[in-house]
């Protein structure tokens, strides 16, 4: 163990995310809520896991310099070691938490300011510890995004804010073509996989409740538009580059691991197709995606 909770511990598992098993240990009677998470199988599980440490205690971020706030969720912030955290604030009424680095990579915990009275949510303090194990391991990013694999198994991946049909898209590819497997409608990991990228599927999916366990190589990345008539353009790698940034966990507060999460957005603007689609959100509209995905030729093919 990295570190001794004290007391009395109950140990949850969770499947591995892109080979990183994940593991809750909570404390102080501390119980999180399983309804609402996805069936997850997960990946092999090769590498060293992740440990995320619940109790109850000061969540305060004290000897820390807050660095990025993202209103009204969170508040990350860089303690004395120059190591991540965050403040999640109790906008649904949840106890106000607090999310440290215990071993960089390794090890994180979240303390509770006060007993949270009913099963907590994992959702945001998984996800958090998550990016900033694949940080910390110079491994990869999480990306806001749908994610697939067409039938020849190749890796796409469609990034996007909040809104911009990711999920519609999603739930149309699963309906329209059973020989590719949608990895994820929200949340995907994308991992360095020389030469370029490897795009996976994760346990935070979003309305659609798409969490495949696969991956792929990526070769090709699509920022989605609806639009009534269907349009292919290219996109260039530094728009592509400039546009992804909006959707990647890069730690823009840690200038010490920005370079090694910039590499990962060098690997995919450099090796991937970068196009984009605007299309009609129909099933007609989700075939044309297909056809145009796996019409042309990867980057760098003859």
């Amino acid at each position: 163990m990295p570190y001794d909770g004290g007391g009395d511990v109950s140990i949850i598992p969770v499947a591995p995310v892109a080979d990183i098993p994940i593991v809750h240990e909570l404390t102080g009677g501390i119980e999180l809520e399983r309804e609402a998470v996805v069936e997850w199988a997960g990946t092999h599980g090769g590498a060293e896991p992740m440990t995320i440490l619940h109790e109850v205690g000061d969540a305060a971020p004290t000897r820390m310099r807050a660095a990025l706030d993202v209103p009204p969720w969170c508040t990350f912030h860089v303690d004395h070691r120059g190591e991540p955290a965050a403040v999640f604030h109790g906008v649904f009424g949840e106890v106000d938490r607090l999310l440290t680095t215990v071993v960089p990579g390794s090890a994180y915990r979240v303390r509770y300011a006060s007993p949270p009275s009913h099963p907590v949510v994992a959702l945001q303090s998984e996800l958090t510890a998550f990016s900033f194990a694949l940080v910390a391991r110079e491994l990869g990013l999480i990306a806001h995004a749908c994610a697939f694999t067409t039938s020849a198994g190749e890796g796409v991946l469609c990034p996007g804010v909040s809104g911009t049909g990711k999920t519609t898209l999603a739930r149309l590819l699963s309906a329209t073509d059973a020989s590719m497997d949608v990895l994820t409608d929200d949340r995907a990991i994308v991992t360095l996989d020389r030469p370029g990228a490897r795009v996976w599927g994760s346990p935070w999916p979003g309305a659609a409740k798409l969490a495949g366990t696969g991956s792929a190589h990526l070769t090709t990345v699509v920022f989605i538009r609806h639009g009534e008539s269907p349009r292919c353009r290219p996109v260039t790698a530094a728009d592509a580059f400039r546009r992804l940034l909006n959707t990647l966990s890069v730690p823009l507060w840690e200038p010490g691991r920005c370079a090694g999460a910039l590499a990962v957005v060098d690997a995919i603007v450099s090796h991937a197709r970068l196009i984009e689609l605007t299309f009609p959100p129909t099933t007609d509209g989700a075939r044309w995606v297909l056809n145009e995905v796996t019409a042309v030729a990867p980057v760098g093919a003859a």
